[in-house]
């Protein structure tokens, strides 16, 4: 299973079963990531959105319309995956799927959208936005820039150790670019996640939701300082 298609097969079977032809959200992006993070096989995961669905139309005659975020299936999707592990007690451990190679044709993109993230780095540092003791934004810069030598001169691609890669030098950028960001701008960014993610915070277990309202705040810091995610999922 290709590391992209964890997210894509999750979002159209979860639009298949809801009833009406509606992407998932951002926030249900993170979501979905936190499983895959997890460990979660995706049959493990559909099957959690497949219990949690059949039981929401069979209570009630509901509208699909109401069920209007991946939130939902969340324990059952967690509920089925303490069932497989529960299932696979004694087995020889070994990896769930194989890690699988992006193709050839994604090199040039994605060298392109680190070279950007390089490009929006240094013109950040250039506006001083970055605190006067940023250390780790010229570790994050030559690393990114020891991952672009690494794919051009690579033969495969491993997808999920490049995610994992680019997500950790991400980090660095997210607190570095908190801690230029005035108490005054992120006081509103927190009214905003209140607003918005109040059902996550009604369904979602409290780690959970910690990492989906850091995602969203995350998101505005990218928006105001104009610079992109670090990620392959966001070429």
């Amino acid at each position: 299973m290709n590391y992209y298609n964890y997210f894509t097969e999750i979002e159209e079977h979860f639009v298949r079963k809801r009833g009406k032809h509606l992407l998932v959200s951002p926030v249900d992006w993170n979501l979905i990531a936190i499983w895959r993070d997890a460990g979660i096989p995706l049959q493990v995961a559909l099957r959690g959105i497949d219990i949690a669905m059949d039981g929401f139309f069979a209570r009630q005659h509901r509208s699909p319309s109401k069920v209007n975020t991946l939130c939902y299936c969340h324990d059952s999707v967690m509920e089925e995956f303490t069932r497989h592990q529960e299932s696979r007690v004694g087995e020889s451990p070994g990896e769930e799927s194989p890690k699988t190679e992006g193709d050839e044709s994604g090199r040039s993109e994605i060298l392109n959208s680190i070279f950007q993230r390089i490009n929006e780095i240094k013109t950040l540092s250039a506006k001083q936005y970055f605190c006067e003791n940023a250390g780790g934004i010229h570790r994050a810069l030559a690393r990114l820039e020891e991952i672009m030598q690494n794919l051009e001169t690579g033969t495969r691609i491993d997808s999920e150790a490049l995610e994992r890669d680019l997500g950790i030098v991400d980090e660095v950028l997210m607190e570095q670019l908190r801690l230029a960001t005035s108490a005054e701008q992120t006081a509103e960014w927190e009214k905003e996640a209140k607003s918005e993610l109040k059902i996550y915070k009604k369904r979602l277990p409290k780690e959970t939701f910690g990492r989906i309202h850091r995602n969203f705040i995350n998101s505005r810091i990218r928006r105001h300082f104009q610079i992109g995610e670090l990620s392959i999922f966001h070429l």
